[in-house]
């Protein structure tokens, strides 16, 4: 090791330059360590404590225990008593160790003694303590109350735990647990005798004690406490029983005699009834008391076991019943005379006319007693009052009451299906000759389906067997049904009627411009053209029809709703230029576009009128041609009419020309 003193150093760099000096080398003085201890304060405590003082050694220090991780500090707190290794460590890494002995007290002891209660249940135990070890002065606490000097708790309870704490001077403490005890408690148990009859004043109370210390006595209700353990002349009740052992503790028991319910007699009666004067008879019925019970009617001598009393008269009876203990029970009972057995019916009808299912329910008035019997009679008698599967028919049932007597009625079931008919709405036929009739019938009762047979005044069956017809003609027609259980009914009869005759068939009379027929009412002209079916011809209803085209023209007349046959087919061909007489009227061109231009010539000098006439029979134009002989020609325009079919229609004086014309 260098010893402190002056050195010379010589110092050189990388680039070749060498230079040299003086140094002085300096030696640092040794490290040093001691430690002061502070002990733990009570055993097991981690309350101790180690000061560390270090000196010499280079710049700041760093502290150990027991070579754990340093500190820069030079206290150690927290410690139980042990022995521990300190060191310090400078800058330089030179260190420096030494041991240091934490001490602890000795242990604080605690001594407990415990005085047990008295009686079981009693708060009069306590508990005397005492301390060694550890620091004095002592003070003492129980269950986490107050501390004290004293060594001794009184006034506790038994069957208790009880911490106890010591707490020495430095404030180290130490527990037990003590027990308070006492003797066992007091048990009662009890033999009892019941009261012979309600409201007697004789039963008895027998006690059995256990536990509790020495000799006992024993006391009911508030009397005075005895020796013997019999209590006698006890009525019903519940009792207060106390045992009081040698100790002077106290057991209690609270104890029911019981007595029994009370002797009662119901009574049965069965009155005077249809077997004579002395039918009379009394059932008894106990209930309450004891045992076995004799009956015995005030009126005799004797009593009897058996409960009921027979061949009594009107009257009133006292019955007396007996039990087993002597106890009494009086009954009065009153005999009285029952009105007539009457039976009744009441009756659910079949549901078809062979159906088994009709069903008859009984009830009656009077009699004896609520109990019967039914009959059909035929069949054995049976408890219930109902009498099913029965198809409509007259039977005939009895009735039996609980002594015998009888009545009985005949009933009749019928069928709640059976059925009616009779005639519903009607369409009589509008025309005579038609076959467009209607006719239904109104059914009730019956079972569905149903087959409806309609038969015409020829004897024919109509294919249809619905309630409603259709096609009828006019006639009557007989009606009847028949169910799904092969059920019928009585017939009915139906008429159809015709409204209106059919007019005869018209005749169509043709001219060279005109068809007409004989002057009727409700006429309709209809035209076909090429092979399409008719149309009427608009506002055609007049005997006489002038046509505005060519076609097959025939006519129907309508009366009363009634419409003939059409009449004879009359084909008519309407040119473009046809002379009418000495009047002719030609269309140049037709079809017409946008002006009518007309060419017409007659060998009379008169005024001409032209219309031109729709499909509907509408004018919707009206020309005038001032007179003339010869030829003329004229012109008009269009405007405002539509395309279409239109009829020309030219008039002077009784000479007229009808001409067809088409408008594009």
């Amino acid at each position: 090791m260098a010893q402190a003193g002056a050195y010379a150093v010589t110092l050189s760099n990388q680039c070749g330059n060498v230079s040299s000096s003086a140094a002085q080398l300096a030696i640092a003085p040794g490290l040093t360590i001691s430690s002061a201890v502070t002990p733990a304060n009570c055993t097991g405590a981690s309350t101790g404590q180690i000061f560390i003082t270090a000196s010499g050694g280079t710049g700041p220090r760093q502290f150990q225990l027991n070579g754990q991780g340093s500190q820069v500090e030079n206290i150690f707190s927290n410690l139980k008593a042990g022995t521990y290794q300190v060191s310090v460590k400078d800058v330089l890494g030179c260190t420096a160790q030494t041991t240091a002995q934490i001490k602890e007290p000795t242990p604080v002891v605690l001594t407990v003694k415990v005085v047990n209660a008295k009686c079981s249940g009693g708060s009069d135990g306590g508990v005397f303590v005492a301390a060694t070890g550890g620091n004095a002065p002592y003070q003492f606490q129980i269950n986490g109350g107050q501390l004290q000097t004293g060594e001794s708790f009184f006034d506790l309870k038994d069957k208790t735990a009880y911490i106890v704490t010591a707490v020495d001077g430095t404030g180290c403490a130490t527990s037990q647990t003590a027990v308070i005890g006492a003797p066992q408690a007091i048990d009662i148990k009890a033999t009892i005798g019941s009261a012979k009859c309600t409201g007697s004043a004789d039963g008895t109370i027998n006690i059995l004690s256990s536990g509790g210390t020495g000799s006992y006595q024993y006391q009911i209700g508030a009397g005075v406490f005895q020796a013997g353990t019999l209590f006698t002349g006890l009525a019903a009740n519940t009792y207060e029983v106390t045992v009081k052992d040698g100790s002077g503790c106290l057991g209690k028991k609270s104890i029911a005699v019981p007595e029994p319910l009370p002797l009662k007699l119901t009574a049965a009666v069965t009155p005077v009834n249809c077997f004579g004067d002395n039918s009379g008879a009394i059932t008894l019925t106990p209930s309450g008391g004891t045992g076995s019970v004799q009956y015995q009617l005030t009126s005799t001598k004797t009593p009897q076991k058996s409960n009921v009393f027979k061949a009594l008269a009107l009257g009133d009876y006292t019955v007396v019943g007996t039990d087993s203990n002597g106890c009494t029970a009086l009954l009065p009972v009153t005999i009285g005379k029952s009105d007539p057995l009457k039976v009744q019916a009441s009756i659910v009808p079949a549901t078809c006319c062979v159906c088994p299912t009709g069903q008859v329910a009984l009830t009656s008035g009077g009699g004896t007693g609520t109990g019967r019997q039914f009959q059909l009679i035929g069949r054995p008698f049976q408890a219930s009052n109902q009498f099913a599967g029965l198809p409509p028919g007259t039977y005939r049932f009895r009735i039996s009451d609980e002594v015998g007597c009888t009545d009985s009625v005949a009933v009749a079931v019928t069928d709640a299906s059976s059925m009616s008919l009779s005639p519903g709405r009607i369409k009589d036929v509008p025309c005579t000759g038609g076959r467009d009739g209607e006719a239904a019938v109104q059914l009730t009762g019956g079972t569905k389906p149903f087959v409806f047979y309609w038969q015409t005044e020829r004897k024919d069956t109509l294919k249809a067997r619905t309630p409603t017809q259709t096609g009828l003609s006019e006639g009557t027609y007989t009606v009847s049904v028949l169910d799904s259980n092969r059920c019928t009914t009585t017939t009915t009869f139906v008429t159809v009627k015709a409204l209106a005759p059919i007019p005869p068939k018209p005749v169509i009379t043709q001219t060279s411009t005109s068809l007409s027929i004989v002057e009727v009412t409700g006429i309709q002209w209809y035209v076909t053209v090429d092979t399409s079916a008719g149309k009427p011809v608009p506002n055609a209803t007049t005997s006489t029809l002038v046509p505005f085209q060519s076609g097959r023209y025939y006519v129907v007349v309508t009366q009363g709703g009634c419409a003939s046959l059409p009449s004879n087919f009359v084909t008519f061909v309407l040119t473009a230029s046809e002379p009418i007489g000495d009047l002719s009227v030609r269309v140049v061109p037709n079809p017409v576009t946008d002006r009518l231009r007309l060419e017409i010539e007659q060998t009379q000098r008169q005024a001409v009128q032209v219309q031109l006439i729709d499909q509907s029979g509408r004018a919707v134009r009206d020309y005038q041609i001032p007179a003339f002989t010869g030829k003329k020609q004229a012109e008009w325009p269009l405007t405002g009419i539509s395309s279409g079919q239109y009829m020309l229609k030219a008039e002077a004086g009784d000479r007229r020309s009808v001409i067809r014309i088409l408008v594009e």
